[in-house]
């Protein structure tokens, strides 16, 4: 096998595909990918970052807050060891489990309406068949959504979020070398004087 590990890009485009999944939206036009944004992403120049909202009061829009978290699984590992191709090193692989919480945070008029199809979506067969292929499952139950209205230059926005926790498999490698050679120092002492000799030793 190899290494499965994410870059943080990587998780953002499995959160973001999953949702246009779940509204069944296409992913590569420029309206739809305005709808789902990330308050601090692998981009940290875009836009996307700021801290105030950067879309209209009447725009529908999704916020994706991952945020790692400790828990009982990702604090344990299973170390094991295998033979690499050339069959003289070990390989020791490291596989545990990572855990995040998710937030999708959604504004907009019809937000209400997307935050619970976003919930009911992570119950879908399909899409969980599609975050497995990505080594994420979803931990159950689902939170309830969350109605949170958020006060924005002195206009109240309408906001409601949907919490999901994921475990996310991931497996590291590093390569062992073998103990190929061993220098050996021999001494004898011979007539009071010390006779030192050097062995070196190949195993193969």
């Amino acid at each position: 096998m190899m290494e499965i590990i994410k870059t943080a890009e990587e998780i953002e485009n499995i959160f973001r595909n999953v949702v246009f999944q779940i509204w069944h939206m296409n992913p590569d036009t420029k309206q739809n990918q305005k709808r789902i944004r990330f308050p601090w992403g692998s981009d940290i120049q875009s836009k996307q970052s700021d801290s105030v909202p950067t879309w209209k009061r009447n725009e529908n829009i999704c916020l994706i807050y991952e945020l790692p978290q400790d828990g009982s699984y990702n604090s344990l590992s299973d170390i094991s060891y295998e033979l690499d191709k050339s069959k003289r090193d070990f390989i020791e692989v490291d596989e545990h489990t990572d855990i995040h919480t998710v937030i999708f945070a959604n504004y907009g008029p019809n937000a209400y309406e997307y935050a619970r199809d976003i919930r009911d979506g992570f119950k879908r067969e399909r899409i969980r068949e599609y975050l497995k292929k990505y080594h994420f499952f979803v931990v159950p139950p689902i939170s309830a959504i969350k109605r949170v209205p958020e006060l924005v230059n002195g206009q109240w926005w309408n906001r409601v979020d949907v919490t999901v926790v994921f475990y996310e498999y991931v497996r590291r490698e590093e390569t062992v070398k073998s103990i190929e050679s061993v220098s050996v120092t021999a001494m004898t002492i011979a007539n009071g004087k010390e006779l030192t000799k050097s062995v070196k030793s190949e195993i193969r």
